[in-house]
This record gives C-alpha cells, sequence and structure tokens, in this order.
C-alpha cells in the first residue's frame, strides 16, 4: 500500500519525463524516516533519511543520452555535452522544498577528494532509461541493471543523510553490486538480484568502502569524481542564480551575470520544460509566458468578490468589539447590544448616536490650536474607533483633508519620529531582501486591493526622510477611503525602507527607520523586483501598487519597467499630470480657447513637471497635432536653465531630452519667460517664492489672461502664493496651486483660488480600476481622467475663479471619474469583472465603503414549521 504522502510525489513522478522517467531525488516532501514509517519531517525537527540512486553504469542497448556513469548529458554552445544542467535541473527541484544553499561538504574516497553536495542531489542526475523501481518506504529504493552478453549487474547505492531545520546533511554513503546470470525475463532478473550491500560511511571526511560484489570497479572512479566535482559547481551557480531570478528580467540578469552562468541557466530552463518541472525565470511581467509568478504557488487566484466584508461574526467577541477600531462604536453600542455581546457596564450608560460622536470629535478637535497636534488626535481617532474616523472626516471635507495629507502632513513626516505612537502598515527594510513574501504574510488581512508604497526619498518638496516617510502612504489611503469608499481593511501603506542619506536623520537619536546610507544599484532593483512579485504572489495579480515619492532616478524607470505587467501606476508622475492638464482644459473654458493655441513653459523637470509635459502632448497630439508639433508649444526650465539641445551646461537626463527644444541656452526662468513669451506658467521645482513679482508682471503684460499654476507642496514650497499672483498681475491671472489658499479680495472682487490636489484624481482612479478588475493601467486613464475632471467644473465655480469642483463634491467626482475608467475598461477589454455591470455606478457604489455603524448582532429569525 503507498501511503498517502507518497502518492503525490510518485505521481508527479510519473509525468515528468525526460526520454523517459526520471530518477527519485530526496528532499523535505519526498524522503522517509525510518522512525516516522514515511511520513514528512517538520522542519523543526531532527531525523535521517536515505535514497538509493544508480550511479557508474554502462550503456544501454537502446539509445540514451547519458555519460557511461549515467549522468545525462546536455549540449554546450560549443557542441560538447556536460552533465551540470541536468543537475543544476535537479537543484531547481529541491530548493523549492529546501531553499537556495550552496554545497560546501568535501568527501574522500580512496584518497582522492571531491566536493560533495550536502544534499543528497549533489549526486550525478541519472539518465531514467537507466530503470527505477519502488523499495520500501522508508528507503525510497532505486536500482539500475547494466546488459552485457551473458551476465546483468545490478548497482545500488545509497546516501543517507541528516535533515534538521529544513537543510540536509550528508551522513553515510552505501553501495552494493552484484553480477548474475542473464535471466530470460525481467521478471526473472528482478527475483534473482541477491541482496548483498556494503557500506562506506562518511567519518572525519572519509569514507570506508567494502564491496561485496563479482565487479572489481570502484565505488567512483576518477572520471567519475570528476564529473561529480562538475556538477556540484553547477548545483552551486544554479542556486546563486536562482535567488535572483525570481526577482529580476532575464535580460537584467544577462547584463549582469558571468557568460557561464547564464549557459547553465539556458540549460536548466530546457531541461526543466522538458522534464515538465514548471518553473520559469526569465521575465517579472506577471502576465508573460516566461514570468516566475506563473508556476510558483498564489495565495489569491482570480478576482475578489463582489460582495461587502469579510467579516465572520462569530469570530469576534464583544470585547474585541471594543478593542479593534475596525469594529469599536464607543458609546454608539445599543443596550440590546451590550446585553448580548457581553459588554454591559464595560460602557458608562449614556448611548449616543453617531451625529453626536461626530460633534463630540469635532469639538475636542477645535480644541487643539496646532495643526500638528490636530493631526496625531486624527490618528488616535483612526486607531480607536475606524469608521467615526471616517465620518469626521466626511463631514467637513474642506476642512479636515489640510489636517490629514498636505500640508500637515509634510510636516508630520518630518516630525514621524517624534510623534509616532502606534504602527500603521508595514515597514520593509533591506534586510528582509529574500525573504519579503514572507514579510507581508505577516499583515493580518489577506482582501488586500490597494496598496500605497515609498521609499521616502523625495518626500513632498522635503527631500530623503527615509523611514519617516510612512506618513505619506497612510495619507494618501485615508484618503483612498474618505474620498472614494474603498474599504480601510482592503488597503495597505508599506514603506521600503532601505536607509537615508539625510544626516540630520540619521544622528536623530528617536529615528524609527535603518541608520545606514540608502542602498542603490542592483540590490535597490532586486528589492523592489522581489516586492513587486511578493505582493501578487500574497495579494493577486489586480491589487493596484501605486508608487508614491521615490525619487526621480527611480520613479521613471520603475514605472516603465512595470506598468505594463503589474497593475501600478506613479501618482507623482500620472496623478499630478492628471490634475493640472484637468485644470488647465478648465481654463480653457474661460480663455475660450484650444490648448494648441497656447504656449507652455515649465518650472521644474522633476517627476511632477515631465509628467505634466507627457500628458500635456498627448493632450495636444488628440487636438490633431503632430508629435512634434505638440513639441514645439511645450518648453522647461530647470535648475540649468531652458533644456534645449547640445546644452553646455548640461544635465539632460533621457526624460528631459524629450522636450529639449532647438535653441539658443537660456539660464534663468526671468530670462524664458521674457524671451519665449509663454501663455501657461506652472511651477513644479518646490522652490518657494520663485515666481517673483517681474515674472507675474510680464506674464499678465504678454496675456490678456495668464494662466499661473504654483503646484509644489507644502504651502513653503509654492512658487508664489495666491495673494501674489492675483495681485502682481491685476486680478487678470487664472490661478491654480497645489496647497490650499485663503479666497483673495483683489479691486472689490473675491477670488477663490483652485487647488489643484491630487486627490481629485488617485481615488477616483483606484476605485475604477479597482471595480474594473483592471490588470494594467495604460496612460489613456490618465488623460481621461482629466477630461472628465474638467467637464465636472460647473461655470459658477469658473466664475468665481476656481478650476476644480468644490472639495465637498469630491466623492461625487471620485464615482463620477471610476465610471469613466469602468466604461473604457469594458470597451478596451481591460476589465477581467464580469457580467459587465449594467449600471456602472450603482455597481460602484455598491462597493463603497459604508460610514455608518452596522449591527454587532447578526440578524435573528424564526423558522416557519417545527422540527
Amino acid at each position: 500500500m503507498i501511503s498517502k504522502v507518497r502518492q503525490p510525489f510518485l505521481f508527479s513522478i510519473q509525468i515528468s519525463r525526460y526520454f523517459s522517467r526520471s530518477p527519485v531525488y530526496p528532499s523535505a516532501v519526498n524522503s522517509y524516516s525510518p522512525s516516522h514509517g514515511g511520513q514528512r519531517t517538520p522542519n523543526n525537527e531532527h531525523h535521517y533519511y536515505k535514497t538509493t540512486i544508480p550511479i557508474n553504469e554502462q550503456k544501454q542497448q537502446q539509445q540514451c543520452k547519458c555519460n557511461s556513469n549515467g549522468t545525462i548529458q546536455t549540449a554546450t554552445a560549443d557542441g560538447k555535452d556536460t552533465p551540470a544542467a541536468a543537475a543544476a535541473s535537479i537543484a531547481s527541484m529541491r530548493n523549492a522544498c529546501h531553499g537556495l544553499h550552496d554545497v560546501t561538504t568535501n568527501v574522500v574516497q580512496s584518497g582522492v577528494p571531491s566536493s560533495m553536495s550536502t544534499l543528497a542531489t549533489a549526486t550525478p542526475p541519472v539518465c531514467s532509461c537507466m530503470g527505477m523501481r519502488s523499495g520500501q518506504a522508508n528507503e525510497n529504493h532505486t536500482t539500475a541493471t547494466t546488459n552485457t552478453a551473458n551476465t546483468t549487474t545490478t548497482t545500488t547505492t545509497t546516501i543517507e543523510y541528516e535533515l534538521t531545520n529544513g537543510i540536509a546533511k550528508l551522513s553515510k554513503i552505501s553501495t552494493s553490486r552484484v553480477a548474475a546470470e542473464q535471466p530470460s525475463n525481467a521478471n526473472a532478473a528482478s527475483a534473482n538480484v541477491p541482496k548483498a550491500e556494503s557500506q562506506s560511511r562518511l567519518n572525519c571526511d572519509t569514507v570506508q568502502s567494502q564491496e561485496e560484489t563479482t565487479s572489481k570497479v570502484p565505488l567512483l572512479s576518477q572520471a567519475d569524481l570528476d564529473d561529480l566535482m562538475r556538477n556540484v559547481s553547477a548545483i552551486n551557480a544554479v542556486n546563486r542564480t536562482l535567488r535572483h531570478t525570481f526577482s529580476n528580467q532575464q535580460g537584467h540578469l544577462l547584463h549582469h551575470q558571468q557568460q557561464q552562468q547564464q549557459h547553465q541557466l539556458s540549460a536548466l530552463s530546457n531541461l526543466q520544460q522538458r522534464s515538465n518541472i514548471h518553473m520559469d525565470f526569465s521575465s517579472m511581467n506577471g502576465s508573460s509566458n516566461n514570468s516566475p509568478l506563473k508556476k510558483v504557488p498564489r495565495d489569491r487566484l482570480g478576482l475578489w468578490g463582489a460582495g461587502g466584508d469579510n467579516d465572520v461574526p462569530g469570530n469576534v467577541s464583544g470585547l474585541q468589539r471594543l478593542q479593534q477600531k475596525k469594529y469599536n462604536k464607543g458609546l454608539a453600542f445599543s443596550l440590546e447590544e451590550r446585553q448580548v455581546l457581553g459588554i454591559q457596564g464595560l460602557l458608562p450608560v449614556r448611548v449616543k448616536t453617531e451625529e453626536e460622536q461626530v460633534e463630540h470629535s469635532l469639538l475636542l478637535l477645535d480644541r487643539l490650536e496646532n495643526d500638528l497636534d490636530k493631526y496625531m488626535y486624527l490618528n488616535t481617532l483612526a486607531e480607536r474607533n475606524e469608521r467615526l474616523f471616517y465620518k469626521v472626516l466626511s463631514s467637513d471635507v474642506a476642512k479636515m483633508m489640510p489636517l490629514v495629507y498636505t500640508p500637515t502632513v509634510g510636516l508630520a513626516c518630518q516630525k514621524f519620529s517624534l510623534i509616532f505612537q502606534y504602527p500603521k502598515g508595514m515597514y520593509i527594510n533591506i534586510n528582509d531582501k529574500g525573504h519579503v513574501y514572507e514579510v507581508l504574510r505577516n499583515w493580518p488581512e489577506t482582501d488586500i486591493r490597494a496598496i500605497v508604497v515609498t521609499d521616502g526619498e523625495r518626500i513632498l518638496g522635503l527631500g530623503d526622510l527615509g523611514a519617516n516617510g510612512m506618513g505619506i502612504p497612510v495619507g494618501k489611503l485615508s484618503l483612498y477611503t474618505a474620498l472614494a469608499g474603498i474599504k480601510p481593511s482592503q488597503c495597505l501603506p508599506i514603506t521600503l525602507d532601505v536607509g537615508t542619506n539625510t544626516e540630520s536623520i540619521l544622528n536623530d537619536p528617536l529615528y524609527i527607520g535603518l541608520r545606514q546610507k540608502r542602498v542603490t544599484g542592483q540590490e535597490y532593483d532586486e528589492f523592489i523586483d522581489e516586492f513587486m512579485n511578493a505582493v501578487v504572489r500574497r495579494f493577486g495579480q489586480n491589487c493596484l501598487i501605486q508608487f508614491e515619492d521615490f525619487a526621480n532616478a527611480n520613479a521613471f524607470r520603475l514605472l516603465k519597467k512595470y506598468r505594463d505587467g503589474f497593475c501600478t501606476f506613479n501618482d507623482d508622475i500620472q496623478g499630478t499630470a492628471s490634475v493640472a492638464v484637468a485644470g488647465l482644459l478648465a481654463s480653457l473654458k474661460i480663455k475660450n480657447t484650444q490648448l494648441k493655441e497656447n504656449k507652455i513653459l515649465f518650472f521644474g523637470a522633476g517627476e511632477a513637471a515631465l509628467g505634466i509635459a507627457n500628458l500635456c502632448l498627448m493632450a495636444l497630439m488628440k487636438e490633431g497635432l503632430s508629435e512634434a508639433e505638440a513639441k514645439e508649444r511645450i518648453w522647461m526650465v530647470d535648475s540649468k536653465g531652458l533644456i534645449v539641445k547640445d546644452r553646455p551646461a548640461g544635465g539632460l537626463t533621457e526624460h528631459k531630452l524629450h522636450f529639449a527644444q532647438d535653441h539658443a541656452p537660456i539660464n534663468s526662468l526671468a530670462e524664458a519667460v521674457e524671451t519665449l513669451q509663454p501663455s501657461v506658467l506652472i511651477g513644479a521645482a518646490a522652490i518657494g517664492g520663485a515666481f517673483t513679482k517681474e515674472i507675474l508682471e510680464k506674464m499678465a503684460e504678454y496675456n490678456d489672461v495668464p494662466i499661473i499654476f504654483a503646484l509644489s507642496n507644502p504651502t513653503s514650497k509654492a512658487e508664489c502664493t495666491a495673494e501674489e499672483a492675483y495681485k502682481y498681475t491685476n486680478g487678470k491671472c487664472i490661478f491654480a496651486s497645489g496647497s490650499p489658499f485663503d479666497p483673495v479680495e483683489y479691486n472689490g472682487k473675491t477670488f477663490y483660488p483652485g487647488q489643484g490636489n491630487n486627490s481629485y484624481i488617485f481615488p477616483g482612479v483606484a476605485l475604477g480600476v479597482l471595480c474594473a478588475g483592471m490588470l494594467t493601467i495604460p496612460e489613456e486613464v490618465f488623460l481621461m481622467s482629466a477630461e472628465r475632471l474638467a467637464d465636472l467644473c460647473e461655470p459658477e465655480d469658473l466664475e468665481r475663479g476656481s478650476l476644480y469642483p468644490p472639495l465637498k463634491k469630491i466623492t461625487e467626482c471620485s464615482v463620477e471619474i471610476a465610471a469613466y475608467i469602468m466604461e473604457y475598461a469594458y470597451k478596451n477589454g481591460l476589465a477581467t469583472v464580469r457580467p459587465e455591470p449594467d449600471d456602472k455606478r450603482e455597481f460602484i457604489k455598491s462597493q463603497m465603503y459604508d460610514l455608518h455603524y452596522s449591527s454587532a448582532i447578526p440578524e435573528v429569525y424564526s423558522w416557519n414549521h417545527k422540527l
């Protein structure tokens, strides 16, 4: 009777073929301990195992591509055969259970030293044509038979090894050879094999061999030992390669690995495919046929349900409902709930309504004078009573949003280590490299649909804040819920802590992050690769990953690398671009012109500016211009002056060159404004006061209605204030900013400056992407979102100078943008949620977070009949 533990493995052996069946190699899942009767050994235990394999065989009568010692040959690039790749193939099977460990144990036989795998798989892989049969469950018995004219020589080699914590160490080698007369049939041959056995024990790096066999051939010949050494080297090389291949594209590997390792990886991949060992390494794209995620076991397959929360009422006790923010209702627990849940007496007698709780919270908030103190109070409220926190936010979005996000979040990040009270989200640091998936498994929620991730290198306009940048993902995701109704339990803020280069932070005794210089280069890229694939493996392909506040050097290339294979976008590049273009399109309604009739000058050429420029390019081409004609209307100034071709000052990156003009160099923004006379001036350089009085006056001189956007955050980094813009242009300009400004009264007229906040875009984009089940997010999504947001700006809003709808309508804007994206997704075959909802707006609303308390008691009902 084959044990249930062995049946799946033996079945996999039957379907794994290379010309014929492959030999059994031991691992934590297919080796059996005599002491356990063939049961699998837990990793925390210590047991001995043994497996038997055939070695040192002669050529069979059938044609078989194997060496004289039975190892599989694989042709190299120069036409020579080597057994290394076959060993590597077996190593990959083993690594799935044992991890990727290098081989170091030495074996000495008959005075000849040889490297030997600490795992039994270091024995040369044997062609399955040699034959295989199974013995007892505790021995994994495998034999091989060599045919001659008159005799049959049967060789059995047994390797016994010690398995401790998932790592195997070689313990003993045993071998037996028996020469017998050739029987008339295979059954007779099997019956006449004597059970002679000799053992050679590994003790102090020596093996003493006693052979009871008619053959005088040594256990391993010199040629066999040479092959074994090559196989061990191949295993070690492949092990090192496999550590990277789960997180690197093949092209990246080919660029960085040595030529020998390249050949081994190729041979390994080919052998695995032929042997039906499902593991590919050559691409990071989760949808590619060559993706490492294609065959790796995932924790989530397919889509999430379209229903509500995944809570199981019976899993949460009354006391837990008081202690956990997700379920706590504070004094809003009814008398019946208190009695049934067993929490009567644990709360004061007063039962409050939701409205009374919100009013009380606002009263406490207004007692605080400092915005940072208000930020801390709201965070404390969020940790105590989640729904009440979001009800407070939604009660007055215009008032609350600056407290939970810009500009207050900038100060909160600068002081993050000082005000740290509750751990929010996950901190995955560079020391977790190689174990990111295991770290993600520690998060208590499994239904994660949206992740905001940062490495803290460029927080707003404040620079490298390291782990202190966690305030950004936390703030962004709180807006996901408050403005788009994405459930907070389905959101996960993450900081990838790779160090910081800011000395003041490294010297801060309160700093909560890694005290080291920032990791860069290949190690950084491998870490990001591993993170992306770990997210998909844990949470699914349609889990949205939003990159936030990465440095320019990384932001663009990471977006380019992952955008076509993952559900991801970069809000600093694409979200900022979308909200800025929405403001431009709205301003054109006031001027009654088209975008192609304007000349746009950017101050700054970082993520935000280049993102806006690229989206403007798309919008101009949509109006009928060629790409070359569209680029003629986009000009950029950075720290070295006007971006032109062959600029003497240099500093032209690939992304900047895309917008480099054929023009003489210009060194300053003021000179560029005077020379080019733009109609649109957009600031995204995070240099406070860069739009001076002279520059603003010239903009008013050259244009009847100049458009001026000061988009940098926080307020201290804004290129100019709303008051300065209206004052120095004599009230002629159309103004928008990244941070909020109070209304400005000038010449008897009150202007209400619009805040070009990304919050108008990214919550709606995320909501639409998740409701449609999109697996990638094309750039067109952000242009469409900009167009839809501009259409949502009412004439009365434009009349008073605001280019965006009031913040109190921002949730409605999110729903409209999400519905627009869903229409696009289904029309272009990007949606995976089926069937397609007839009423997409109602479908979206049904998925949104309910701010109202639900009953803590399951519904009670009676049956109409008696049992």
